[in-house]
Parts: structure tokens; C-alpha cells; sequence
């Protein structure tokens, strides 16, 4: 018998099953998406600043990022690098608006939202790649974003950004001059696909099978992008899980983990590897009975959603305070 669906949950799953793929095609997915979310976007909170960067990136061309920060910065601000989810094939750098606005507001944190490059126009691993170089510009570019790397800089993302902020992070550790990351966030994120699980953790992976009636995304979209993005799973900047160097210099690490998520337990198969083999600080929100990423897909859960925000803020401002 596996997990139960949260009451709320469960209400809106009997009144709407979960819908069927509504299309392999990705670029009208990212059409469709972007358009749904921008309109359910509210509009810019009093007291927040937004707008745009351009970042150059290592092959010649350059990426977008939006920013969210204070109208008027008080002291140093830390801040906040960060990748949305989508897949690698669809998302923007104005999705999580509701969270970033909520730390820039709460903790005085300048939040870069990065415009990486999308699947299946650049496979796998130009969106790392594209992170590496935002985390290079915002180190180096800091003051004029009125940031003080001395007050932190935490890098993470949610669903599949968390993975590309994860590859970033490990990339940056074994870079000659590593800018100096305070904090990692991952949110719903996949880090261990069950292909590459090593043998000793086996047994603790479940959630995939356990939770195959509540996938979201459908496993038909899954295949869709992971064909479009064409990782290698024997890549630590795809899979730094099983890094050749092991996860020694990882920052402190806040994640947030869904019950009903596929991805469930490779994450909590990775936070008890950081926190006993590595002995590194890590902090854990745990979902009760709700799905991956069920702020964006169920957003009438109002009260879950809130509560989400909530912990975020607090979790970030744990890092901040270095993990303790």
C-alpha cells in the first residue's frame, strides 16, 4: 500500500482525473504554458523591482535573465541564483514569480532568474553550460545588481532546474577559481534517474512505482523531453550524484521533497548522503501526500501553495545563516 493523496488532493483528483498528455509537440507546450502562466501572473507588488539582464555566454551568443530585487536595497543583499523547471524543453525566467518576489521582499535577497537555453534547439549540456556562465556574471557583475556575495549567494532551482543548479554547483566546486557559493536549494528536484541508482541504494528507491498513478508530468512527457534534451546519464553534469569526486565543498543544502513524487526518493537518498557521507548541513521540507510541483500544476490548493512560499523563506534564511 503506498502513500495517500492529501484530502485536498484527493477532492480535486475526483473531480478532474489527471488530464491526458495534451501534446508531444514542445514548442506548443511552451507556448500554451507560458501563455497560461503569464496570465495568472499577478502584478508587481509594492516595494519590488523586475527587470531584465543580458548575460554572454561562452559560445559567442547570449542568454536573458530576469531580476527581482528591493526598490531600495537596505545594507548588502545576498543573493539568489536560480533555474526553473520545465523539463529542459519549456519554462521561463518569470516562472516561481510569486516565490521570488516573496524573498526578494522577505530576506532583501536580489534574485537572477537565468533564461537558459531550451531542448530541443540545444540538447544536453548547453543549459549548464549557460548556468555556469550566469554564475560567473553574477559573481563578477554583483555591485551593479546592488548584491554582496559576502552576505551569501545560494544557487538552486526547482524540478529540472534544480538538477541544472545542482551540475552548476558541482562544476563550479572543481572550477581553478570556484565563486563562492553559501547555499544550495533544490525543489522537487531530479538528481538520481533509476538507471544509474548505485546497487546499495536500491532498495530505498520506490517512489517511482509507488507513486506511477499520480505522475506528473505524465511519463509520456518525460520521454518527450528527456529525447529532446539527450542527457548522458553517466555525466556528473547530469547526474553529480555519482560525481567522481563525491560531494566534498557542497554548500549547505535546503531541499523540499513531494510524498507523491516520482522523484522522492532519490532526493532523499541524496540529502542522506550529504548529511551522513558528507557531513554536510542540509535542511528538508517533506510534502504529506501531495505530488511533484503541486504549486504550479494545482494552484487552488491555496493554502498548501502559501505554506510553500512560507517555507521557502524560512529555509533560505536558514542558509543564510549558514545552515545552522
Amino acid at each position: 500500500m503506498g502513500p495517500r493523496p492529501d484530502p485536498e488532493f484527493e477532492k480535486i483528483l475526483k473531480s478532474a482525473p489527471l488530464p491526458p498528455l495534451p501534446s508531444r509537440d514542445i514548442h506548443f507546450l511552451r507556448e500554451q504554458t507560458n501563455t497560461l502562466k503569464a496570465k495568472s501572473r499577478h502584478p508587481i507588488p509594492a516595494g519590488i523591482k523586475e527587470y531584465k539582464v543580458t548575460i554572454p555566454v561562452q559560445d559567442g551568443s547570449a542568454i536573458s535573465a530576469q531580476v527581482y530585487k528591493r526598490n531600495f536595497p537596505q545594507g548588502k543583499s545576498p543573493l539568489y541564483l536560480t533555474f526553473h523547471g520545465g523539463g529542459y524543453c519549456i519554462g521561463s525566467s518569470e516562472d516561481e514569480t510569486e516565490t521570488n518576489r516573496a524573498l526578494a521582499l522577505g530576506l532583501g535577497l536580489v534574485v537572477v532568474s537565468v533564461e537558459y537555453r531550451l531542448a530541443p534547439e540545444q540538447k544536453f549540456p548547453t543549459c549548464v553550460y549557460d548556468g555556469f556562465d550566469a554564475l560567473k556574471w553574477v559573481a563578477t557583475n554583483a555591485a551593479s545588481l546592488d548584491a554582496d556575495l559576502a552576505a551569501g549567494l545560494i544557487v538552486g532551482g526547482v524540478s529540472s532546474g534544480g538538477n541544472i543548479a545542482m551540475a552548476v554547483i558541482y562544476l563550479n566546486r572543481d572550477n581553478d577559481s570556484p565563486v563562492p557559493i553559501t547555499g544550495q536549494f533544490l525543489s522537487v528536484a531530479n538528481v538520481l534517474p533509476p538507471p544509474v541508482v548505485p546497487e546499495k541504494y536500491k532498495s530505498a528507491y520506490k517512489s517511482v512505482s509507488e507513486n506511477k498513478n499520480y505522475a506528473i508530468p505524465p511519463a509520456e512527457l518525460i520521454e518527450v523531453f528527456m529525447g529532446a534534451y539527450q542527457p548522458d546519464l553517466n555525466s556528473p553534469l547530469f547526474v553529480p550524484f555519482n560525481h567522481p569526486n563525491g560531494h566534498k565543498g557542497i554548500p549547505a543544502t535546503y531541499m523540499q521533497v513531494c510524498e507523491l513524487d516520482g522523484l522522492r526518493d532519490e532526493e532523499l537518498i541524496y540529502e542522506r548522503v550529504l548529511r551522513e557521507e558528507g557531513g554536510i548541513h542540509t535542511r528538508l521540507d517533506f510534502y504529506e501526500g501531495l505530488p511533484h510541483h503541486f504549486w504550479e500544476f494545482f494552484p487552488t490548493m491555496e493554502g498548501h501553495v502559501k505554506k510553500r512560499v512560507r517555507n521557502t523563506v524560512a529555509g533560505f534564511k536558514w542558509l543564510l545563516d549558514g545552515g545552522k
